[in-house]
């Protein structure tokens, strides 16, 4: 089985060649990138190629912003069972197996995604000591989940950009226009009263991946 995997960039060189560098000693299970670029620079695009092998999908022959980036993503992604989506600034800190993720969410169809730990990156998490930590000091509830050698964290929080299985499911339902697509797009899913999203793993666990973007890049989110 192998996963599809859709890397979304915006022309940072530095951190696509270090979150592809750790793509291919960690993340098992997942085929050859398919790269959708916001950078709206034809020359770098046809420097990903070279680089990476990798087939290079542009948004707009100019920089279209981050909800359109994401449709293009969507639409790159139609078809498939699941995909595994990664942000262009995040590295993978150890080996995790994207079957294993692919095992859970078609065990159980009401997850929206799998997603994996980041560092705490902004203040609120800083300061609570982590990403669902934080998510908790604003009401929503977090529930443990083992099943065989598997285990999640189960929440109708949000939905999140950062990296994270997808099924078809959630790739079928179209993302919105305009400013804070992202949390709109969460709202929506969680309109169903059985939908749930997922992080991979324990809550004593280590991050899986870290963010390694200085500052948002993008727009239009």
């Amino acid at each position: 089985m192998s996963v599809p995997l859709i890397v979304l960039g915006n022309g940072r060189k530095d951190c696509i060649t270090q979150a592809l560098a750790s793509i291919r000693a960690n993340l098992s299970g997942v085929g050859s990138p398919l790269i959708v670029d916001d950078s709206g620079d034809a020359a770098y695009r046809d420097w990903l190629q070279a680089e990476f092998t990798a087939e290079v999908v542009p948004v707009a022959e100019d920089r279209a912003g981050y909800w359109r980036a994401m449709r293009r993503v969507w639409q790159a992604a139609a078809g498939c069972r699941w995909v595994f989506f990664w942000e262009e600034d995040f590295v993978l800190n150890q080996p995790l197996d994207a079957a294993d993720l692919a095992t859970v969410l078609d065990g159980h169809p009401y997850l929206t995604q799998v997603a994996l730990v980041r560092q705490p990156w902004f203040h609120n998490e800083r300061e609570r000591g982590g990403l669902i930590e934080a998510l908790e000091a604003q009401g929503n509830l977090f529930q443990q989940r083992t099943e065989d050698t598997y285990s999640w964290i189960e929440h109708r929080a949000c939905f999140t950009g950062n990296p994270s299985l997808i099924p078809a499911s959630t790739l079928r339902r179209p993302w919105p226009e305009g400013d804070w697509s992202e949390s709109r797009f969460g709202r929506e899913l969680f309109t169903d009263p059985k939908a749930r999203g997922a992080y991979w793993g324990r809550r004593d666990d280590t991050p899986l991946v870290t963010h390694i973007g200085h500052e948002r890049a993008g727009h239009d989110y």
